[in-house]
């Protein structure tokens, strides 16, 4: 899975064999959270400080997110 960024106690990773629309995960001991570019949350447990902080990350690092997922959903680059 492609960790792309970690602070303090979270991450975010994008995951393989992911449906669409571009979405990252945000993974912290509390839960997870699947973050998408359009701005949508599906939270589980993310206290709002560290979503706050993981979003503000993912806004400015789309073009990264974007290559990621592409890289990780691609079936003909896993082969």
């Amino acid at each position: 899975m492609g960790k792309i960024h970690s602070a303090e106690n979270w991450l975010i990773r994008v995951q393989g064999n992911e449906h669409p629309p571009v979405h990252v995960h945000v993974i912290c001991p509390d839960g997870k959270a699947a973050v998408y570019l359009d701005g949508r949350v599906i939270n589980s447990g993310v206290s709002a400080a560290t979503l706050s902080r993981a979003r503000d990350w993912i806004d400015n690092h789309h073009p990264l997110i974007r290559a990621e997922w592409a890289r990780m959903n691609n079936p003909v680059e896993r082969r």
